[in-house]
């Protein structure tokens, strides 16, 4: 298979490491880490995008790019899913790097079902 989307997905894998730092490394006052829901989904989802962005650069298949489609867009929504849309930090994190990783797995996912259809199976 060919491995066409290798930019897409090194910059998943960087922004999904982001993502799960954003907890300790972006200024906000929620007052207890571990207890928040909100930071927990910071940690599972840069989890999940490193793992899949990690997997497509090995050999990019369709089903790992809708992952991180699916987180990205998860990401995007969750400030105001788990009510932290007044951080604003927190906030513009959220928004900029879940469209990001949308978008980008977006395009890595029509790279990557265009490959399926090229080999032969």
């Amino acid at each position: 298979m060919e491995k066409n989307a290798n930019w897409e997905n090194w910059l998943n894998l960087v922004m999904g490491a982001w993502v799960f730092i954003i907890p300790w490394s972006v200024p906000h006052s929620m007052t207890s880490l571990s207890g928040s829901g909100a930071m927990w989904n910071f940690w599972i989802v840069g989890a999940v995008v490193v793992v899949s962005a990690a997997l497509a650069l090995q050999e990019i298949k369709p089903w790992e790019e809708w992952i991180n489609l699916i987180a990205g867009i998860w990401l995007l929504l969750s400030p105001w899913l788990y009510g932290y849309a007044s951080q604003s930090n927190l906030l513009w994190n959220s928004v900029f790097f879940g469209l990001a990783i949308a978008i980008l797995s977006g395009l890595a996912l029509l790279i990557a079902q265009k490959a399926n259809l090229r080999t032969p199976g």
